[in-house]
């Protein structure tokens, strides 16, 4: 039986998701933040390890599969523990996969696709960062062009996996490809983004229930 591959409704309710936290941007402070350090080749590697094996990861990876799983998708996957087991065990192998050859092109191509948080204190602003910065890169000279690290990466994860859902290997398949590699991108880039602002946000919120008690 063929699988259906993620919706358009799946992957618009993601993006969603994330800009939830931004309903919180203009009323919380705003921290400027440094550009990162130069990308060296251990720098790459501490990056590839953080994003594809680290706890906070892996952990928003299951609440991810987690919406997947409640939503059936893909449909040939069953509601039961094990094909929830299946669609995570999927989803890090393609995950993997895509930041592999993401590591392994940023070092040919020097493109750093590390994430910069804007400076304005403009909600709207803060989202049109989140949005742009899923389509470029910055390279070593200070300037910025398409993310093409990106866009290889995305396209060689969903070439490789295509099998798991019986998707055929089409020009518009490929087409599809690149367009999510920046639209799945976009609610990780406002995650980092307004992440820091909601979770102090939090603290500041527990902090006067404790207080009130």
């Amino acid at each position: 039986m063929k699988c259906m591959p993620a919706g358009s409704f799946m992957r618009a309710s993601r993006i969603g998701l994330a800009l939830l936290p931004g309903l919180f941007g203009p009323t919380l402070v705003h921290a400027q933040t440094q550009v990162p350090d130069p990308f060296t080749p251990a720098a790459r590697w501490s990056y590839y390890l953080h994003r594809t094996y680290s706890a906070e990861r892996l952990s928003l990876l299951a609440a991810d599969t987690a919406i997947d799983h409640a939503f059936r998708d893909p449909s040939c996957w069953d509601s039961t523990a094990g094909s929830y087991g299946l669609r995570y065990t999927r989803t890090l192998e393609r995950r993997i996969i895509r930041n592999t050859a993401e590591l392994a092109a940023g070092l040919w191509t020097g493109e750093d696709l590390r994430y910069r948080t804007s400076r304005s204190g403009r909600f709207q602003s803060r989202i049109w960062n989140a949005v742009r910065a899923s389509a470029l890169a910055h390279m070593p000279d200070g300037t910025e062009r398409p993310a093409y690290t990106r866009f290889f990466a995305s396209t060689v994860a969903d070439v490789s996996t295509a099998h798991w859902t019986g998707e055929p290997l089409r020009p518009t398949f490929m087409l599809q490809c690149l367009g999510w590699s920046v639209l799945d991108q976009i609610p990780t880039n406002l995650l980092d983004e307004f992440g820091p602002d909601v979770r102090r946000f939090g603290r500041r919120l527990y902090s006067r229930i404790r207080h009130t008690r």
